[in-house]
């Protein structure tokens, strides 16, 4: 297996960080009709941050965007997690401070909520296409290099990628892979298409080739994102249950459905455990149909706690479907 690696820069801290209040325009959307021809550092970069994450006497160093207004930050989990103190730094060389506001360390993404407003960038949800131009925007390698911008095109899509995490191997399911440059400290940062809206946040790169990166794809947090700028936390509706594209299922010959969301493992006393079993395959939402991990979260993440919902599967290849009332799981 090819090594993976996490694109945030971890170092001991050196030097304190001190908060300042940017000089920018505030809660305003940053918008324009194609990033050729355009000084992308003064028209995206104040609505990109430089994070880093203080923990005792070590800083790890990625990066954000914000994409609402009232200062809500995207970002990965890993560059924030376990975090005492975050600090944001600024394209104009100021910084301020920032909240956990939501975390999902399965899918490596969590919201942050700045200290003060900034200007922002929209979220596109489009289907997205092999070949179409994209942009990278981070802070690799050090502080002197934020902000940098790099260059690509999407080199596939619905990439998985098998991940070691502290409880075992997992899958980082339906991303985005790309060419643009990717180095520690691009964690968190935005892709961005040739409109410079977000299409996605980049999460890891493979260590031993060249210009393969991904990314997480917006579709699969707009839906809870939406929640949390509406009602300013949220908690994540909570089903049980853990697992995979079924593609992959059924490419490693664990069953014969090639597509929907393929149930690895339930847990115990969970509102699925009364319904589901391992080895299931969920096909279908309220009627809204589930091809893989992307659709399942998408849909589930649109209801909340003491929500009743009605899931179709495969079980021992026949087409069931169950009631179930979903509990509250809070992510952060």
């Amino acid at each position: 297996m090819k090594k993976l690696i996490p694109i945030m820069l971890s170092c001991i801290l050196l030097t304190s960080c001190g908060n300042t209040t940017a000089n920018m325009i505030c809660g305003q959307p940053i918008t324009i009709e194609h990033t050729t021809g355009v000084d992308l550092s003064d028209t995206l970069a104040p609505a990109i941050v430089g994070v880093g994450a203080i923990s005792g006497s070590y800083q790890s160093l990625g990066a954000g965007v914000c994409i609402s207004d009232n200062g809500y930050i995207l970002t990965n989990s890993h560059v924030i997690n376990s975090a005492d103190n975050i600090v944001l730094h600024l394209s104009d060389g100021n910084t301020t401070t920032a909240t956990l506001v939501y975390e999902d360390t399965v899918l490596d993404f969590a919201i942050i909520r700045s200290k003060i407003n900034l200007p922002y960038l929209k979220i596109n949800t489009d289907d997205l296409v092999v070949g179409q131009s994209v942009i990278a925007v981070g802070t690799p390698i050090s502080l002197m290099l934020k902000h940098t911008f790099t260059k690509g095109i999407i080199s596939a899509l619905n990439r998985t990628i098998p991940i070691t995490s502290t409880s075992g191997e997992a899958y980082m399911q339906n991303l985005i892979q790309h060419d643009a440059s990717l180095n520690p400290g691009n964690s968190g940062g935005p892709l961005l298409n040739d409109k410079g809206e977000v299409i996605g946040i980049n999460t890891l790169k493979i260590s031993s080739g060249e210009g393969i990166g991904f990314a997480i794809p917006s579709r699969s947090f707009v839906t809870i994102l939406q929640k949390v700028i509406k009602y300013g936390s949220v908690s994540a509706p909570y089903l049980g249950v853990y697992g995979y594209d079924s593609e992959i299922a059924h490419f490693n010959h664990l069953t014969s459905i090639s597509s929907g969301f393929y149930i690895e493992d339930i847990l115990d006393q969970s509102p699925a455990s009364q319904h589901l079993a391992i080895g299931d395959t969920i096909v279908a939402i309220n009627n809204i149909p589930i091809s893989n991990a992307s659709d399942f979260r998408h849909e589930l993440y649109k209801y909340s706690h003491g929500d009743s919902i009605t899931v179709e599967y495969i079980h021992d290849n026949i087409r069931q479907s169950a009631t179930i009332i979903l509990t509250k799981k809070y992510a952060k």
